[in-house]
């Protein structure tokens, strides 16, 4: 059940990494277009702000499970974890940007994920990710 559990966070985390970033690209789009007039005297604009329909206290919500979640992770495990899970960079990417082995990388990865399962499942079976 918690490696469920554990795997669904991450699926979720990775849609929310994702939408997040989907989000940011489109979140505000202006229409600036001369409206035509009869008389030259004045120019205007017309300015429509098209705002995506997100549900930003949602969003919040997720931003602060994932911020919450992620502080019981070391600064290390914290870049891995948002390198592959949340970016979806692949270990071999990971290690060659901070300079250390893919199965170091994984070696982190396995951990912060088990660190994860505690916090989040601290009464479920103790059985590790990745093993």
């Amino acid at each position: 059940m918690a490696a469920w559990l554990l795997t669904g966070l991450c699926h979720e985390a990775t849609r929310l990494a994702r939408k997040q970033k989907y989000l940011r690209k489109h979140e505000l789009l202006i229409l600036n277009k001369p409206v035509n007039q009869e008389s030259e005297e004045e120019e205007r604009e017309m300015v429509d702000a098209l705002a995506s329909p997100a549900d930003t206290l949602a969003e919040v919500e997720d931003t602060l499970f994932l911020e919450e979640a992620l502080s019981v992770l070391t600064p290390q495990q914290q870049r891995v974890i948002i390198a592959t899970v949340l970016n979806g960079a692949t270990e071999y990417e990971v290690a060659k940007k901070l300079g250390i082995s893919q199965p170091a990388v994984h070696r982190i990865k396995v951990r912060a994920l088990n660190r994860l399962r505690k916090h989040l499942v601290p009464d479920g079976p103790d059985q590790p990710v990745g093993t």
